[in-house]
């Protein structure tokens, strides 16, 4: 009896210490995959915390350095908002058309990066210099934006500041028909789940989007060389680490269903590691006829804008120009 008892018990330990583990690894995981450096403190900003719309350089890989000056714009103003719903304060660039213009674009950095990045700063001046204001944000906890936390939630509250930037132009006097939305990976992803929230916005660019976070989870473990065995582990603890990550309410790929025929255009790199291209043609059969998609062969992730920049200007361009108010 006594030989059973400290079987069981051995047992019992055994198990919690393997739960132990796994939730550890789990956390750690959560950890590292969600940290940011807010006021552009991420490593990757390093030589980039000082670029403006007015100059930067044309890196992204250390391979990518393109001439910029054709995307260059001498004026712009900072400014700031609250988020939709929690009142956090955004701030942005608001960059005006060099030519007179009523339609803006929103554009959207990606996850622990901010407005000074250059595959922010690219996209802004090919719609500045080509008839489009443009509003340059800052989502919370990144840049000169409010910082609530140290984490970044995938989209899942960052959408607010999305929609923040809408409710301001909104204030300004710009006709909702006239705004559209420019986002970038995590950006990409945020203006989503913006998009479907607020169906007066007009029209939507997304470049390397993930369609919902469980699949993307999957392509960063892949990524970084790790057990997919671990990704329910990192899930849970998102739900109950107190960022209230609520994966099954608001994602991309549900928010494709309040699209509602409005104007998109998902964009992807063939050979994106950080976000598999299987996400691209998701949103795409998700999203209804209206959506278009391009996928830009041989390209990385986010990599196509400077591999191929005057195509990827003339497309945005013509794009924004088709689906704002005439």
């Amino acid at each position: 009896m006594k030989k059973s008892k400290w079987i069981f018990w051995g047992a019992g330990g055994t198990l919690l210490l393997a739960f132990i583990a796994y939730f550890g690894v789990g956390y750690y995981i959560y950890d590292l995959f969600t940290t940011v450096h807010p006021h552009c403190g991420s490593p990757y900003m390093d030589g980039r915390r000082e670029f403006t719309p007015a100059s930067f350089k044309g890196v992204y890989y250390e391979e990518n350095n393109i001439d910029v000056t054709p995307y260059l714009v001498k004026n712009f103003e900072t400014v700031e908002f609250p988020a939709r719903d929690d009142g956090n304060t955004i701030s942005a660039w608001f960059i005006p058309s060099t030519t007179p213009s009523d339609k803006v674009v929103i554009v959207v950095h990606g996850g622990d990066v901010c407005r000074q990045n250059t595959s922010v700063l690219l996209p802004s001046g090919m719609l500045a210099n080509n008839g489009f204001n443009v509003l340059s944000i800052d989502l919370r906890n990144h840049g000169a934006s409010q910082v609530v936390s140290k984490r970044f939630t995938a989209g899942v509250s960052e959408y607010k500041d999305v929609l923040g930037a809408f409710d301001w132009l909104r204030g300004k006097g710009y006709d909702a028909k006239n705004i559209g939305v420019v986002g970038i990976s995590m950006g990409a992803s945020s203006s989503m789940n913006a998009f479907g929230a607020e169906q007066q916005i007009a029209a939507l660019w997304s470049d390397s989007a993930f369609a919902d976070i469980p699949t993307v989870l999957d392509d960063q473990l892949t990524l970084n060389g790790m057990p997919l065995f671990f990704a329910k582990a990192v899930l849970v603890v998102a739900r109950v680490n107190g960022t209230n990550m609520d994966m099954d309410a608001i994602s991309p790929i549900r928010a494709t269903q309040k699209f509602n025929g409005r104007a998109v255009m998902i964009v992807h790199g063939s050979k994106d590691e950080w976000v598999n291209v299987n996400s691209a043609y998701r949103l795409h059969d998700a999203a209804g006829k209206s959506a278009e998609l391009w996928i830009i062969d041989g390209t990385r992730h986010v990599e196509g804008m400077f591999v191929h920049p005057e195509e990827y200007q003339k497309r945005l361009i013509a794009f924004f120009e088709k689906a704002l108010g005439k």
